[in-house]
């Protein structure tokens, strides 16, 4: 096999530069999806930020006109992030990236950039992802994902659900694919020691599958912070606080947000049903910080059978506000409650998602993509 390193393809440059805070103890490991992991043991790997731009006026001229066009179809193939990065993934053995459209895009134009590396695709939510194209163009852009993922060597998806609704969608090679399982840095992610006051319901995300507009809107009237850069619409209600870049006069840092978490009396992660497993790195923060979770039960919801409603976490059926607000207010109304499901979400965090699984799957992909792919002997 090529010593070439595998290349892991992030939606920003930030987890390069936050490299040299590990130390520090100020960054959880779970951000890096398991490349620590493979560098600790010995794995050459590398990083490269998909949101690059490409060199020259007339190309981002191009990049410009397609982030234009994205944006009017709310979709996201795009040539020239991946010219723009022809020769990082050129140099590699094998290139996984992390984020759905990148991913399309690699499939679609990788072959005609020239670029002959393997090409491992992750998603979190193929299954979804034509449902929220606009009409006019929902079937172009449906051929053209068919194509891409044609073009991709491998596929692995965060959540078994969007895996196997995706092999019936679009006809591909179960074979082809894989799951990528989540872990939770649970050393970093930890529940307050001094007695922090339980102040607010918090909420968190920026995923479009996120349902606030069920959270704003079922009854529930105390005190609600919501983390998000989604346009939302609260309704002008004083006691929902909206939070974008900053809390208190800080940055939100995960050690701020572990400190929100820590604050709140309940995390609520209200989600649209979708088989995209969405939420889960804000469910699992929030309960290896200790913290009860009310949590809809998507059709894309990642292992359903480690999820016990009223034991673990309470789940409430997604879009069914009644229910939402029922479960917040008995909650909000128990602090017993509150405690026993708390430490049972903690336990939970610790012994079904440590990071330990996440660092046996990326070991798992790579051995598989290895084994699979011919060209990986080559």
């Amino acid at each position: 096999m090529s010593d070439n390193p595998i290349l892991f393809l992030f939606p920003s440059n930030s987890r390069q530069q936050r490299l040299g805070e590990l130390a520090s103890g100020t960054v959880p490991k779970d951000f890096f999806y398991g490349f620590l992991h493979l560098r600790d043991i010995g794995g050459r790997v590398a990083m490269a930020d998909t949101r690059q731009d490409p060199p020259g006026l007339v190309n981002n001229g191009l990049l410009q006109w397609e982030i234009l066009r994205n944006r009017w179809s709310n979709s996201g193939f795009s040539r020239q992030r991946v010219n723009a990065l022809r020769n990082e993934v050129s140099s590699a053995a094998m290139a996984l990236t992390f984020t759905d459209w990148f991913s399309l895009s690699l499939g679609l134009y990788g072959k005609r950039a020239g670029i002959s590396s393997v090409i491992a695709g992750g998603f979190h939510g193929l299954a979804d992802i034509g449902t929220t194209v606009k009409p006019p163009v929902s079937w172009a852009i449906n051929t053209k994902v068919r194509d891409a993922l044609a073009g991709l060597d491998h596929l692995f998806f965060f959540g078994e659900a969007d895996r196997q609704e995706s092999v019936r969608r679009f006809g591909l090679d179960e074979s082809k694919t894989s799951l990528f399982l989540f872990g939770i840095d649970t050393d970093f992610w930890t529940p307050s020691d001094d007695g922090l006051a339980e102040e607010y319901v918090l909420s968190v995300g920026s995923d479009p599958s996120r349902d606030y507009a069920s959270l704003f809107a079922c009854g529930y009237d105390g005190a609600i912070k919501v983390l998000t850069r989604l346009a939302v619409d609260t309704g002008g209600r004083a006691e929902i606080e909206l939070i974008r870049g900053s809390y208190h006069g800080s940055q939100v840092t995960d050690e701020v947000l572990r400190d929100m978490y820590r604050r709140a009396a309940i995390v609520a992660v209200p989600l649209k049903d979708v088989w995209q497993p969405t939420g889960y790195s804000v469910t699992l923060q929030a309960m290896a910080c200790g913290k009860p979770v009310v949590l809809s039960r998507i059709k894309g919801l990642w292992d359903p059978d480690v999820f016990r409603s009223g034991e673990n976490c309470l789940l409430v059926e997604p879009g069914n506000r009644a229910d939402l607000a029922d479960a917040i207010r008995r909650l909000r109304a128990d602090s017993e409650m509150r405690r026993q499901i708390g430490a049972a979400a903690r336990e939970t965090a610790v012994q079904a998602f440590p990071l330990a699984r996440m660092n046996r799957s990326i070991e798992d992909l790579v051995a598989t993509i290895q084994n699979r792919c011919p060209r990986m002997a080559a």
